[in-house]
C-alpha cells in the first residue's frame, strides 16, 4: 500500500482561455471533512491555472507532523526550482523516457539512441519494431 498519492490534474490555461471552463470566483470550502480517513497518509494534488503550478498538499496528522510536511513542501519547491532552473538553460529542449512512446527505455539508453542519431537530425520519438521489422532486423543480423 502506497504512503504518497501524487495526482497532477492537468494544464487548464487553454480550456480557459477558450471559454471551455471557468474558475468561479467564489470559495469553495474544504473538498474534504478534517474527519476523512484518507487511503494515503500523504497526497500532493498538483495543477497549472494561468501559467502558475499549484500544488496542494494533505496529510493524515496521526501519521505525519506539520513540520515535517512543511519541510517536505519546502525541499519540494526547491527541487522544482531547480529541475526548471536547468531546463530554461538548455539551449534546446531534450527528450526524457517519459517523452517517448516507447515503453521501458531508459535513460541511458535514450541518450545512447540520442548519439547514435544526432547525424541525421534531432530525436522526435521512440516506437517499438513491427513483427514485419523485427523480422528484417533478425535476417540482417543473421
Amino acid at each position: 500500500q502506497p504512503e504518497i498519492s501524487f495526482n497532477y490534474l492537468g494544464q487548464f490555461d487553454q480550456d480557459l482561455e477558450h471559454g471551455e471552463i471557468t474558475l468561479s470566483s467564489h470559495p469553495g470550502g474544504e473538498p474534504l471533512s478534517d474527519r476523512t480517513v484518507l487511503e494515503q497518509p500523504l497526497n500532493v494534488n498538483g495543477m497549472i491555472t494561468a501559467g502558475v503550478l499549484t500544488l496542494e498538499i494533505r496529510y493524515d496528522s496521526q501519521v505525519y507532523h506539520q513540520q515535517n510536511v512543511e519541510k517536505f513542501a519546502r525541499l519540494l519547491q526547491e527541487s522544482l526550482q531547480e529541475v526548471i532552473k536547468h531546463c530554461a538553460s538548455q539551449e534546446r529542449s531534450e527528450l526524457t523516457p517519459s517523452d517517448i512512446l516507447f515503453k521501458g527505455l531508459s535513460l541511458e539508453q535514450l541518450e545512447q539512441l540520442t548519439k547514435q542519431t544526432a547525424s541525421v537530425g534531432e530525436l522526435e520519438n521512440v516506437y517499438a519494431l513491427s513483427p514485419m521489422q523485427k523480422g528484417m532486423l533478425f535476417h540482417n543480423l543473421m
